[in-house]
């Protein structure tokens, strides 16, 4: 029932984006069609995670800021789709053990590095939980970058291309580390909406 209504949700904002929205896709030749993933992307908007999701063939696992679990009903529906709460503001071990276990079974984590929504537009900066997760699992990263969905243009969704943090696995991950490879991810994700 949770793959339905995952594709159902799927294929009524697909109808959204294009009719409405306009929606303008570049890129797709970059998404990859199997294996562990890291989708990463700025934040502006509630509708961007759907925008992630309808772009990707493959089912997206989102984490989601817990709060959003306390209807019972919205609850039911973001568990069924395969959305996970994390505790914002500390660390939550156990929405890090179910994104750890997402990418071991091949399967596609959905993340905004910036932890919330950005409302001004402009890229923030990556949160250590975020860039801890794309360190110690060693899965490749998928930058997104979404443009004008908060006005009356034509949205704009760019994929980028596959990468991966090599030079830093296996590393001490400090607070200079975790800057860095923050700007790292952000800076790609930057490239894409420019």
């Amino acid at each position: 029932m949770g793959k339905m209504l995952y594709l159902l949700a799927k294929y009524s904002f697909i109808i959204y984006f294009k009719i409405i929205a306009r929606w303008e896709v570049e890129g797709r030749k970059n998404l990859p069609l199997q294996g562990p993933l890291i989708v990463m992307a700025n934040h502006t908007s509630t509708l961007d995670p759907p925008v992630v999701g309808c772009v990707l063939k493959r089912q997206v696992f989102f984490m989601a800021k817990e709060e959003l679990f306390k209807n019972p009903i919205a609850s039911w529906a973001f568990k069924m789709i395969g959305v996970f709460p994390v505790r914002r503001g500390k660390p939550d071990l156990k929405a890090i053990k179910n994104a750890f276990k997402i990418i071991k079974e091949d399967k596609v984590l959905g993340m905004f590095p910036e932890g919330t929504r950005n409302k001004s537009g402009e890229p923030g900066q990556a949160q250590a939980g975020a860039v801890m997760i794309a360190l110690k699992s060693k899965a490749p990263i998928l930058p997104i970058g979404i443009s004008n969905i908060n006005n009356q243009k034509r949205l704009k969704v760019s994929i980028g291309e596959v990468f991966k943090l090599e030079k830093y696995y296996d590393k001490k991950i400090n607070r200079q580390l975790r800057d860095e490879v923050g700007k790292l991810i952000m800076n790609k994700i930057k490239a894409e909406m420019e």
